[in-house]
């Protein structure tokens, strides 16, 4: 009877060690993790697409996560990395790791990547791309950026980097089709990058996450393999009801391929806000069409 007790604390020891850490689940197509896991409330998405190609496919750098018992800062989404997507597995017992993504996709350039790299060429690109419409007046959602760059390669020419590029009806930015980067630092106009966010610059949006040698972040599986990311931050932007608006998620290694790093968007966060229709207009001017929604 003993030896059944002590065999049975076993096994539950090591079903809570196993599910002690983030989750990861490659099962699905890229296409239905925006659609299923990323989209939340007045939202609708179209023409998704993977690194510019069709994103009904399965790929070896998109998941969806569930880090309950991880120190992600958000439980549940889709998670982008420039490699492949098992290399956010705690415990962080590397100082720098690479995953290969089997994908080939190596001296690339992208015209937004490459302006946030100061020039550098990108390697293990991870870009979604997509339509949509809102309902309301803002879109936002929350996200986490990570990478193993953290804190050796801070201030160098490799720099791993990422962006939310939007695009759209009232919106003048310096990117492709004139859009603007949303995955900017609280409060200014910096790109978030190791640069920007770390230890020594805005340090109260990073976590250190220890340097893959060092106890309990090395042996514990509840911390995530990166070096060091982001407290979990808001992509936010004004845009106009009803009208199509287009969203360039994208992040890649720079300068090498070498020391991956990944996104983690929280489930049903990318939203918008509803309207909120206070009253109607009985006697509407003749050069208003039907069915017109009044600002204010």
């Amino acid at each position: 009877m003993k030896h059944f007790l002590s065999l049975s604390i076993l096994v539950v020891l090591s079903i809570l060690q196993v599910n002690a850490q983030i989750v990861i689940d490659n099962t699905l197509t890229v296409e239905e993790y925006v659609q299923n896991v990323l989209l939340g409330e007045g939202v609708v998405a179209s023409n998704i697409t993977f690194n510019g190609g069709p994103a009904n496919i399965n790929v070896t750098q998109v998941a969806s996560f569930n880090s309950t018992n991880a120190n992600v800062g958000i439980e549940n989404g889709i998670f982008m990395a420039s490699g492949g997507v098992t290399l956010a597995q705690g415990p962080n017992n590397s100082s720098g790791l690479t995953v290969d993504t089997g994908l080939g996709n190596f001296n690339g350039s992208d015209p937004d990547l490459i302006a946030i790299s100061s020039g550098f060429g990108i390697n293990d690109w991870c870009i979604i791309e997509f339509d949509f419409v809102p309902t309301g007046d803002s879109i936002s959602f929350n996200y986490v950026w990570g990478s193993e760059e953290y804190m050796e390669w801070v201030n160098s020419p490799f720099n791993d980097i990422f962006g939310f590029f939007l695009s759209g009806p009232g919106i003048n930015g310096t990117f492709s089709n004139d859009a603007i980067n949303i995955a900017l630092v609280p409060g200014t106009s910096l790109p978030v990058t190791i640069d920007n966010v770390n230890l020594n610059n805005n340090g109260s949006y990073y976590v250190d996450n220890g340097d893959g040698f060092t106890a309990p972040n090395s042996t514990d599986e509840f911390y995530i393999q990166f070096d060091g990311f982001t407290i979990s931050l808001v992509a936010q932007a004004q845009v106009q009801c009803g009208q199509t608006y287009h969203i360039k998620l994208a992040l890649a290694d720079s300068g090498d391929s070498a020391l991956d790093c990944g996104v983690f968007l929280e489930e049903g966060s990318f939203s918008s806000n509803a309207l909120n229709i206070v009253g109607t207009v009985d006697n509407p001017p003749g050069f208003l069409p039907g069915n017109t929604v009044l600002e204010g």
